[in-house]
Order: C-alpha cells, then structure tokens, then sequence
C-alpha cells in the first residue's frame, strides 16, 4: 500500500491514540471491513478530507474500490512510480513490494509524528490485505485441488469438453465470480452461463489466436477496439481469457466474463466502469486453465482410445467372422479346433466334430440364383445356431459347409445331436422359396495323438460318404471304417 505525500496536520497525534486502531488493522479477516476503517481513519487524520483508495489489477491500472466524501480529480498513480519519488517529500512511501494498492488525498502540511504514525498504519493495513489475499488464494488452489480429484474420477464417465463444462461449469463461475465461461477450442465452442453469441466469440478467438506470441493472459482492454462492439461491457462486463497449452501446443482458450458493476462515482474517469480482474483471481484462471487443459487431452486420448479399441474389435470381428452369416469363419474355426484339441488332450474330455454339407446346392444356385443361395445358407445358419449349445463352438468352414465342435458328450450323445439337427433342418421350410432343404453330416471323434487336420480329414470323409449313401442323413467315421 502507497499513499500520496501531502496530507494534513491530524487530529489523532499520538500512537497510543491509534494503537487499538492498528491492533485492529492487524488482525482484521474483512478485506471490506479494512477498506471502510481505513478510509474512514484517514479521513479523520486529513481534516476530514475526501479520501480514495484503489487497487492494482493485472493490466497495470489502479482502480477506485473505496472512497469517503468524493474520490479526487486526479487520475491514480501508477504502480511502477514509486521508484520515482522525491525523497524530499514530507511523507516517503513504503518500499515493500509489490503494493497492494494505493490512496490519494489532498494534504498541506504534516509533522514528522504524523508521517511516522500514517506509515505504520499504511504499511500493517498493506500488510494485511496481502496476507488476506494469499490466504484467498490459497483458499482457491485447495477447491482447485478439490475439484481436479472430482475430474480424475469422473474422467472416464466425460466423452468431451461439453460434459466436462456440464459437471464443473457452475463451480468455476462460482469460484471467479463470473457469470459466463466459455471453452474456445480448436474444433467447438463450449458456453456456460451469460455469455456472447458464437458469432462473437469466434471473432473473440480470433483476436486471442494472434495476440498468442505476446500474451497468455489477456482481458478486454487487451483486445483490438472492433470487438467492444461485438462484446459489450455494458451485457457481458470485462473478460479474462487464458490461453490453455499441453506440451507447448495451444489447445484453445479459458474464457471468464464478469458481470457489469455500477462504478463508485460515475462522473470520474478515474473509477473503474466494471468489475476488473484482479492479480489472484488471474492467478486462479491460470491454475482452472492448465487443469482443463489437462481433463481435456485425458478426455481426448481415452476418447482416441475407444476408437481404437472400436476399431480393432471391428477388426478382429471382420477377421474371425463369416460376413454373410456372423459366424465364426475357417480361420476362427482352425484356431477353435486346435484350441479344443489341446484342451482335451490335458483334460480327457471326449472331442467330436461335425462337418455338413448342403445337399444339391449348386442346382439351388443354378435354379433360383445366387441371391436365393445365399438366404438358404442364412436360413441353415440360423437352424443350427438355435440347435446347438451355448457351450458348442460352430461356423462356415467354407461354400454351403459347416463345422460344430462339440466336447464333453459320449459318443451316441454327439450322434444323437447331429441325426436331431439332419432331420430338424429338413423339416423347416425355406423362406426363400427353395423347396425342400437336407444336409449331410459327417462325424468323427479325436483321439489322443490326432492332429486336427487328420481329425478333418475323417469328418470330411465321413460326410461324403453320406452324400454317396443318399444324402440327408449322419454318417460316423468309426461306422464308415
């Protein structure tokens, strides 16, 4: 806190006069409260006098906060004129830094107690609005903190900025006491609360994007005069814009309006017209700016993340599966088999498989077409989907054929469920205006030192042998041996 050279011989002359006064000043928790006995306590010491008091903000301005009587003509020094004062002057300014703010008032003449007296009370009330204001501050950092473990477990729930605003927008117009936020990103506009129309803000990002090289940190004085129009105080009050990067790389920008405020004293230009920004709450964006910044490439890469997952699923799905039916296709069933060979090997279980073949299909294909083809092979994947086991493994092994595994059944069991399945399929009627549909079957069982191929083998043999012994019907290896 700075104070203005000149005052006036006080009624108050003694320290032991002021003492409960500075005790106070020392001790006070009210930022508001200290403004008010200050000012009055200066205006007693000043012959009653009209006394202002204002405070630095960011942009370098100094801006009415407090005043008793009428604020003063002249326009409030700024804060790098200290280093320049007359050291002659009846009353030096404090040297400590960085000031808090400053008063002005008019002044005749002082004694040396005064001064003495007018320091001290000066530098314990600057004293104490700094201290109350690293408290405030610290005070944000922890809902910050609080705030950023809230973001970290509900992380995975966001799919982008939009549901991140959604969730914690509120809360950060709370925390600044803003009335409108707004995410300018490289790809969307995200808005909460009072804020301009996109058109706006597009032209907003616009300005920020070029003053980037320059500044992080800007507010409305910042920005080029076209846009007062687009963004008038009198609606949206003052903005504080935050570049938000990650890695060096500008993702977009944190964007806060204050709501407009009346002045103290309209007719001087010296007061400030709206709700300015102040040192810690800038401090604060900066803070809100990087964790969102953070939240967002989070939310982005799990985002990449899902799409790759997605995609290799697609994949993996396309791989593995027949496209005209959806299911497993002979690459999925080669592994399946192989799979199941080595599970029985270690465990006994008994293995079977069943290779079936469509009977007449190249006079289906001849006669109705290709199309009608394909939906007699639909037809006969969806007969045998419904008849099989959960725990059956089954597919396209390629053409009209099809492949069951089954495992874990006795011999007449695995027959039983291939002559169930013959007969089921040739009495169902074909949608597709096929006429009559049959399979044959063809059955075989693994034994211990069997390669899979050779277990193919006999299945396949065994299923021909079905089609030369009149087709629609089972036909077992071990019977065909």
């Amino acid at each position: 806190m700075s104070v203005d050279p000149l005052l006036s011989q006080p009624r108050l002359h003694d320290l032991a006069t002021l003492l409960p006064e500075l005790t106070w000043l020392g001790m006070a928790t009210d930022q508001d409260a200290i403004l008010q006995r200050l000012g009055e306590l200066l205006f007693e010491l000043t012959g009653q006098r009209p006394v202002a008091l204002y405070r630095y903000h960011p942009d370098g301005k100094a801006h009415l906060i407090h005043h008793v009587a009428s604020p003063l003509d002249a326009p409030p020094p700024s804060p790098f004129e200290n280093a320049a004062v007359d050291q002659n002057r009846p009353l030096p300014l404090p040297k400590d830094s960085p000031h808090w703010g400053v008063v002005r008032c008019h002044a005749d003449h002082l004694t040396a107690a005064t001064r003495q007296l007018l320091t001290l009370m000066l530098n314990i009330a600057g004293q104490r609005l700094r201290y109350l204001k690293s408290l405030r501050y610290e005070h944000h950092r922890e809902q910050l903190k609080a705030r950023r473990r809230l973001i970290v477990n509900e992380i995975r729930q966001m799919r982008d900025a939009s549901e991140l605003v959604r969730r914690h927008g509120d809360h950060w117009l709370s925390l600044l006491r803003a009335q409108g936020v707004a995410l300018l990103l490289n790809d969307r506009q995200v808005m909460r609360g009072t804020t301009p129309p996109a058109g706006a803000l597009s032209q907003l990002k616009s300005a920020l994007a070029a003053m980037q090289r320059t500044r992080r940190t800007s507010t409305l004085s910042d920005l080029p005069a076209n846009l007062s129009a687009a963004l008038p105080r009198s609606r949206y009050g003052d903005l504080l814009a935050i570049c938000m990067t990650v890695n060096k790389v500008t993702i977009g920008w944190l964007v806060l309006f204050r709501p407009h405020q009346p002045s103290h004293c309209p007719d001087s230009d010296a007061v400030s017209q709206h709700a300015s920004w102040l040192a810690i709450e800038a401090h604060t964006a900066q803070d809100l700016a990087d964790d969102i910044g953070v939240a967002l490439s989070v939310i982005d890469i799990m985002h990449a993340n899902r799409k790759l997952i997605s995609t290799n699923d697609r994949w993996r799905r396309l791989a593995h599966r027949d496209p005209l039916t959806g299911c497993w296709n002979r690459y999925r069933l080669d592994v399946a088999l192989a799979e199941a060979i080595a599970q029985s090997a270690q465990s006994g279980d008994p293995l079977f498989l069943l290779l079936m073949d469509i009977d007449d299909f190249k006079a289906i294909n001849d006669q109705h077409g290709h199309s009608v083809g394909d939906d007699v092979i639909v037809h006969v994947a969806g007969l045998i989907k419904r008849r099989l086991r959960q725990q059956d493994c089954w597919g396209r092994w390629g053409g009209e054929e099809f492949m069951v595994i089954i495992s874990r059944v006795t011999p007449e069991q695995a027959l039983t469920m291939a002559e169930r399945l013959c007969n089921d399929i040739a009495r169902t009627i074909c949608p597709a205006g096929a006429g009559r549909i049959t399979i044959s079957i063809g059955a075989a069982r693994w034994q211990p030192g069997m390669g899979h191929r050779q277990l193919i083998e006999l299945a396949d043999d065994a299923m021909y042998r079905a089609k030369r012994a009149g087709k629609n019907r089972v036909v077992s290896a071990d019977n065909a041996t």
